[in-house]
């Protein structure tokens, strides 16, 4: 499947996952619409991925700048054939360490609230074009990990609200796309993770596990998998026998994040 001539909504577009989807994207002649909080590195976005881009400066957070975002896609381009929901922020705090409890609202707003904003905007156009919402989400929606108990509950949180909605979408023709991806080497969202004071924590020292998914491959990852209209993507696919273990050998699994996260700070 080519995606030249679709337009393609993306959240977060201006960098990381988002950008390089975008540059994916603008090689196959798509009609892409990003959407990110700076405009400067939006412009810089548009100019790299050259061709038919239409850029937004609004936060994913306020209902009436996702409604306006995509409003203003299908005004411009007479419909919508993909949204992304991409944009999303992290955490790095033991819970009991937490000094600003604002930081759990933050992550509900960004990678919860964001999603649904978005999706519940965008759903006429889709279900006129027979599109699709993909979703980014994370293999912390199938499994806590310490250090992390906001972000993976916004995950959780997202994951229910595609189940159900998937019911709701029966028979109309819009596909839902879940993906859970590994940590994605080559982003921001380290740097942009919250600390105890809900403050991005920035180049902050604390220690990190190398292993995780190239961007680049993670991007064409999920464009196939849009391409062939799946309803969840794994990458890496290994990722999928997470929940399959957790349920069958729960200590395990307890033993095993133990093991990788030790005392990391």
């Amino acid at each position: 499947m080519s995606f030249a001539g679709q337009t393609i909504a993306i959240t977060g577009g201006s960098s990381g996952l988002g950008l390089q989807l975008a540059r994916n994207f603008a090689q196959q002649g798509a009609r892409l619409a990003l959407m990110a909080r700076d405009a400067d590195r939006l412009d810089s976005a548009a100019r790299e991925c050259g061709g038919d881009v239409f850029t937004f400066v609004g936060d994913v957070t306020k209902e009436e700048d996702c409604r306006a975002f995509i409003q203003q896609v299908v005004g411009e381009r007479g419909g919508l054939d993909h949204l992304i929901a991409n944009a999303g922020q992290s955490m790095w705090a033991r819970f009991e360490e937490v000094e600003d409890l604002s930081l759990y609202r933050r992550l509900l707003e960004v990678n919860y609230l964001g999603a649904v904003y978005c999706t519940h905007a965008a759903l006429s156009a889709l279900k006129q074009s027979r599109g699709q919402v993909v979703v980014i989400s994370s293999i912390q929606a199938k499994v806590g990990v310490p250090l992390h108990t906001g972000y993976g509950a916004s995950k959780h949180a997202l994951e229910g609200f595609i189940d159900a909605l998937r019911y709701e979408l029966d028979g109309t023709g819009v596909n839902l796309l879940k993906i859970y991806p590994h940590w994605i080497r080559g982003t921001e969202l380290r740097r942009h993770a919250l600390g105890p004071d809900a403050q991005p924590m920035g180049k902050r020292k604390r220690s990190h596990s190398d292993s995780g998914v190239d961007v680049d491959k993670c991007a064409g990852a999920i464009m196939n998998a849009m391409a062939r209209r799946r309803q969840t993507l794994y990458v890496p696919w290994t990722l999928r026998y997470v929940q399959f273990i957790k349920n069958l050998f729960p200590g395990f699994v307890r033993w095993s994040i133990r093991r990788k996260v030790g005392d990391q700070k």
